[in-house]
């Protein structure tokens, strides 16, 4: 079989050519038409391709593409005999349309189905912009109309309770073994790190030391959605925890890996600032990083000893919400809380001067009692 791909860099599209469809008057090779080939294609195969590039891991956003796509297909399936016999050419707008529809007679939320209906979108645009010719099904679908609403966050007064729990763990960890000492520590780090500065928790999760300014006021180079980088100021109050946490990491560290104290700084510079030694290889210094789960466990288990004061279950994207809340009341200033954010479009930043509807209820209760 010949193959067709794409030149485009990135995610590639794979489609096998079976012979005797054609010829080409020139070479006397046979071939198909690509959009002919495509529609032939089973959908799944389209789709484990897409997702083998855009939707592998344990990110929330790669298991949401994953699940969208799967009950999409599975959709598609109640007519065709099932997911396995959908082809390409099967997907239409008709049937993009249907399956909101679908999705919302069953009582899912608008905001859930606008989502799938946008990793549809970016499913068909990606095949698109790798196969000239090919319209993108779902690019006229129109998503649910949801009203925008504000983020929750936490208050201040919710946010210390929170710190104050992190410390306290910290505290009664102490006397116990070095192992314990700067687990208690780093979570308590790892979440003053998303308090101080709003980062996502994959940001955090891929920091490397090399990152950390040599003052601690500065993290260089994060990278954020959309492979793009920004600089994320380090506030003076979180430094002097910075400084205690690298000296515990240090000393965490060279227990399991004596090793780790010859290294010249640009090779120590390579290993994630937030660590475990569990299950690491030395010879491989991101296998000390912590994995997504981990991150979103801490916090849980953090957030478990205040959250009946608070009334919120809590989470990195959570801390996340809060900090947008707190620079925006502070700053007045939705471009630079988009920027502080890694927003790539303050469109997305408005959300956070959206009001919920009890404020509106309470304007208009003052309004009326004038």
């Amino acid at each position: 079989m010949n193959k067709k791909s794409s030149i485009n860099s990135g995610f590639q599209l794979v489609l096998h050519e079976p012979s005797g469809f054609g010829t080409d008057a020139d070479s006397g090779r046979s071939f198909t038409p690509s959009n002919q080939l495509l529609d032939a294609k089973r959908l799944r195969e389209i789709m484990e391709q897409y997702i083998s590039y855009y939707a592998l891991g344990d990110s929330h956003t790669a298991k949401a593409k994953r699940y969208d796509l799967e009950h999409f297909l599975m959709f598609l399936g109640k007519t065709r005999g099932g997911p396995s016999n959908v082809l390409v050419s099967d997907w239409t707008l008709q049937s993009t349309k249907d399956f909101m529809n679908d999705r919302l007679n069953h009582g899912e939320a608008p905001a859930t189905v606008s989502r799938r209906v946008a990793t549809l979108k970016h499913f068909g645009r990606t095949i698109a912009e790798r196969l000239p010719g090919y319209i993108n099904p779902a690019r006229e679908a129109k998503s649910p109309s949801v009203q925008a609403t504000r983020p929750k966050g936490l208050s201040e007064a919710q946010n210390e309770q929170l710190r104050d729990a992190a410390l306290d763990l910290s505290l009664k960890s102490e006397s116990e073994s070095l192992g314990s000492r700067f687990a208690a520590l780093r979570n308590r780090y790892l979440l003053e790190l998303l308090l101080a500065t709003g980062l996502r928790a994959d940001e955090v999760r891929l920091l490397l030391l090399a990152q950390v300014a040599e003052d601690f006021s500065w993290l260089k180079n994060v990278r954020t959605k959309g492979k793009k980088f920004r600089n994320v100021y380090l506030p003076e109050a979180i430094r002097s925890l910075s400084q205690d946490y690298l000296v515990l990491r240090r000393a965490y560290i060279l227990e399991s890996f004596p090793l780790y104290q010859e290294l010249p700084p640009k090779e120590e510079s390579r290993f994630p600032l937030l660590v475990s030694t569990r299950g690491a290889d030395f010879a491989r210094p991101l296998s000390f990083g912590l994995n997504p789960k981990t991150i979103w466990r801490i916090i849980a288990e953090i957030g478990a000893h205040v959250e009946k004061r608070v009334g919120e279950t809590i989470h990195p994207h959570l801390l996340r919400h809060t900090f947008a809340h707190g620079l925006l009341d502070s700053s007045k200033d939705v471009r630079l809380v988009a920027q502080a954010l890694g927003h790539s479009d303050v469109r997305t930043t408005m959300r956070y001067t959206e009001r919920s509807d009890e404020e509106i209820a309470k304007a208009v209760e003052k309004k009326e009692g004038k």
